[in-house]
């Protein structure tokens, strides 16, 4: 059971889901304070505390941004997740060049802060219900079971496909009747695994 809140706390909880809402990423607290004329970071910082002390929130002190949404009546979390639209060879996969947004889902479905989104582009795995434009979510492993659906790094470029393990080569295999298999072989283009495809979010405009 949380406790209750001042008005001054409703006001900066209100603020901070507001900002998650509209901007897909939680304030910092510059931003707050700014927002809400307080007299400086520091000011956010100690109402921020105390939310997280009385229940409504969780932060984490890796981010600037890492701030959780507690929903007290349902003991659920909302995770800021980034969306990767290109992923290149050599660069750190979460690098702010490679995010295009960030979403907001709720922990029960993006259980660890590690995931991410992958913006899938092209028609290769439409009959596994996997859409052009669709919001992969991935959980980063580097390996997967024979036959799993996996985020595949070749060369710079990233692409999602069942994947099957033969003995000198991999096997990336599409689930679209039009499209053939991609046999590649083990001396050859190298191919890693980024993790593995846990969920699919899509916007219907």
């Amino acid at each position: 059971m949380t406790e209750k809140l001042t008005k001054k706390q409703e006001r900066v909880l209100g603020f901070v889901k507001k900002y998650i809402h509209d901007a897909g990423f939680p304030p910092t607290v510059r931003e707050i304070a700014h927002h809400l004329g307080m007299s400086g970071p520091n000011s956010a910082k100690k109402f921020l505390d105390i939310l997280e002390r009385k229940g409504f929130i969780k932060r984490s002190a890796k981010s600037s941004r890492a701030i959780e949404i507690l929903d007290d009546k349902k003991g659920v979390f909302t995770r800021i997740l980034p969306v990767v639209g290109t992923i290149r060879a050599g660069m750190p996969l979460l690098a702010v060049e490679n995010i295009e947004e960030r979403i907001a889902v709720d922990s029960s479905f993006a259980r660890s802060g590690d995931m991410f989104f992958l913006r899938v582009r092209g028609d290769s795995m439409v009959d596994a219900h996997i859409m052009d434009g669709d919001r992969a979510l991935i959980r980063p492993q580097e390996t997967v079971e024979q036959g799993e659906i996996a985020a595949v790094l070749i060369g710079e470029e990233a692409t999602i496909k069942y994947f099957y393990r033969e003995p000198n080569a991999v096997r990336l295999v599409p689930a679209n009747a039009a499209m053939k298999p991609l046999h590649i072989r083990r001396d050859g283009q190298e191919v890693r695994i980024i993790g593995k495809v846990v969920g699919i979010i899509r916007t219907m405009e």
